[in-house]
């Protein structure tokens, strides 16, 4: 391996670690009015995901990005796998997992699915899954934000 590599390897490792830096420090400064925020969108919507930043009508009203949406998406579902694991939606044709996150007594769901691609989004639990969440042992898959907000607080990125 001759010093340009050496120099393109490095450059990759410091740029992904700047990278995860930002989305930490968006987590833990932004998390909170993030989810408030995704979840106003989804009562009014029905569901949001970083398509809809782009091409949704109305436009959501977010004070962030698509790619900030995108960081809350995939750090909260890397979290819910990592921490309880995932259940799945029985009735859906395609290979998918979810996640449920409570916050100020209010839960969002993230929805994943794995067909040619992966899409993922945030949605509402149906009145079904909340009284399971709440009343069954299914509640394991419930996870409190601010502990995955503490999560991310105590996370050294290396």
């Amino acid at each position: 391996m001759n010093k340009d590599d050496d120099l393109k390897i490095k450059s990759f490792f410091e740029e992904r670690k700047r990278r995860e830096e930002m989305e930490k420090d968006f987590i833990i400064h932004q998390g909170c009015a993030a989810f408030e925020e995704i979840l106003k969108e989804v009562k009014e919507r029905g569901s949001l995901n970083e398509a809809d930043m782009y091409y949704g009508i109305p436009t959501p009203q977010l004070s962030f990005s698509e790619v900030e949406l995108g960081y809350m998406l995939t750090s909260m579902m890397e979290y819910a796998t990592n921490h309880v694991g995932n259940p799945v939606d029985e009735e859906s044709e395609f290979e998918n997992k979810r996640a449920f996150f409570e916050h100020k007594k209010e839960i969002l769901q993230i929805y994943e699915v794995r067909g040619q691609g992966t899409d993922s989004w945030f949605e509402e639990p149906n009145e079904e899954t909340i009284n399971k969440l709440n009343n069954t042992a299914y509640g394991v898959y419930l996870i409190q934000f601010d502990d995955f907000i503490n999560y991310y607080k105590n996370k050294v990125i290396k």
